[in-house]
């Protein structure tokens, strides 16, 4: 057992400027309830220097993860994402994971980036083999063109996760026999989400993470305001319901996975 106090969520945006003036309050509320380390998403450069400055605050609750989220992508051009390409290879040796990176293909989201898009997660999986970072990948609506990438490039030696998880069982098959971990968040709790639900049963507790994806993807409880942390408390108990666990249970496997996934460089 991991024990309380020592929990993780792999994976959130307390650099996000949403954030602004409340992030001691939202840490210190997370941490009361066992929540000690929070795995940031790398956006793009201004959240870089964003998450570099709260690690220096929180040096041991605070992880960091730079990348070239699509969203930033999309709205960067050509020469703009080779420039922030280079900065970001220049700073991954401070950072523990690379990502976000990945494809986002949804059409009000892509617009006309869908080759800038997958030369940029080429690019960032060039540089996940030349430095060996966890990959923290965003994956939306581009299933199979992912899938194809990735095998064609391969993945590095510590592979990586697929954030905020909600695909069908069959699409979590397919992450999984590529060695991924796969991390689920608050869309979990929704009871509706029956897709997700029979997924989650299916995914082994070896190769399972939760994360908040705070300040967003809030579970139900936490509707109607940013989502905290804590928040993963949530997607524990329902994950346990699923899969016959405690969640405490579910905290301790899911925080050991983080630890094995990011060779226990958790401060």
């Amino acid at each position: 057992m991991v024990g309380f106090g020592c929990w993780v969520d792999a994976h959130g945006h307390l650099a996000d400027s949403r954030w602004d003036g409340q992030v001691d309050e939202v840490i210190e509320s997370a941490r009361t309830r066992g929540i000690a380390f929070f795995m940031q998403g790398g956006v793009g450069p201004e959240d870089w220097a964003r998450q570099i400055e709260l690690k220096k605050r929180y040096p041991t609750h605070i992880g960091l993860c730079f990348g070239l989220h699509p969203y930033w992508v999309v709205d960067h051009d050509d020469d703009e994402c080779e420039a922030a390409l280079d900065a970001l290879a220049g700073l991954l040796p401070q950072a523990q994971g690379l990502g976000e990176l990945g494809l986002d293909f949804r059409p009000h989201i892509m617009k006309d980036s869908r080759e800038r898009q997958i030369d940029v997660f080429e690019q960032q999986l060039e540089l996940g083999h030349m430095t060996g970072k966890p990959l923290v990948l965003h994956l939306v609506q581009a299933h199979e063109e992912s899938l194809r990438i990735m095998d064609v490039w391969g993945l590095p030696k510590q592979k990586g996760m697929v954030h905020s998880f909600n695909g069908s069982a069959g699409k979590a098959l397919e992450f999984l026999k590529r060695g991924l971990f796969l991390s689920v968040g608050g869309p979990v709790c929704r009871p509706d989400n029956q897709k997700l639900h029979q997924a989650v049963r299916e995914i082994p507790l070896e190769q399972l993470l939760i994360e908040s994806d705070s300040p967003d993807q809030a579970p139900p409880a936490y509707k109607g305001g940013l989502n905290p942390p804590e928040s993963i408390w949530e997607v524990a108990r329902t994950i346990g319901e699923l899969k016959s666990l405690d969640p405490m249970e579910i905290l301790d496997i899911t925080t050991a996975n983080f630890r094995r996934l990011y060779g226990n460089h958790t401060n």
